[in-house]
């Protein structure tokens, strides 16, 4: 009959670190043609102890645990996110110095933005009516002619952005922030500037303006209250 030899153990190690190697090989490709297209998120999320060991089964039926290195489970991970990120407006960016580049004309009413940073994005007649906007940064953000109605900016930062033609209607704007050019929106009805950081020359401009009144739907606040008119 015939000769069979079984594997030895040190052939074994060797499928193994074959296998091993042939992984990290197509790991390390698919990363470089990911990394040609878009950068890899800035913070990586720490790879924990039980991402860096996976299971592998040997040729002949024989489980293998591999232990990866954690940098290169991080980069996997960091794949993963660049790949699977979903639930975010176009040309949203994550990890990065502003989470949102470019939402201009876009409708985003009714979402939830929590502490994100618009910081220079290009929001050009966006649609952010009824949002949540909690802790947001528009820094030098352009709003022009973007509409805001009842948008929740408790917090929020609207310093230095273009707000020509911005609606602010119903808006909160509890101890948030703004800069220069903020009386160039074209409406402050029933907003709610409670603790606002609004400097005196403007302040004095905004009281002065036929539409500082009314009083916020939701806070109960006046406007020229909050603005503390005389």
């Amino acid at each position: 009959g015939e000769c069979t030899h079984p594997q030895t153990n040190g052939g074994r190690k060797k499928n193994a670190s074959f296998i091993m190697r042939q992984y990290v090989i197509a790991l390390a490709a698919v990363l470089q043609v990911a990394n040609a297209w878009a950068p890899l998120p800035c913070a990586v999320p720490r790879a924990r102890d039980y991402a860096s060991t996976i299971q592998m089964k040997l040729s002949n039926g024989e489980n293998k645990q591999v232990v990866i290195p954690r940098a290169l489970a991080a980069a996997s991970l960091s794949l993963a996110l660049l790949l699977g990120g979903g639930g975010m407006p176009a040309n949203a960016v994550s990890g990065g110095v502003a989470d949102f580049v470019d939402i201009h004309d876009q409708d985003l009413s009714g979402k939830k933005y929590i502490q994100k940073d618009f910081s220079s994005c290009d929001a050009r007649g966006v649609k952010l009516v009824g949002s949540n906007l909690r802790g947001s940064r528009f820094f030098k953000a352009d709003l022009s002619k973007a509409d805001l109605t009842g948008a929740d900016l408790t917090g929020g930062s609207l310093e230095n952005a273009k707000l020509e033609g911005t609606i602010l209607k119903d808006v909160i704007l509890v101890g948030g922030y703004t800069g220069v050019g903020f009386e160039k929106v074209k409406s402050i009805e029933n907003v709610d500037f409670t603790d606002a950081q609004i400097r005196p020359d403007i302040l004095t401009k905004l009281c002065k303006r036929p539409d500082a009144i009314g009083t916020n739907p939701v806070t109960e606040v006046g406007t020229r209250e909050s603005l503390g008119c005389p």
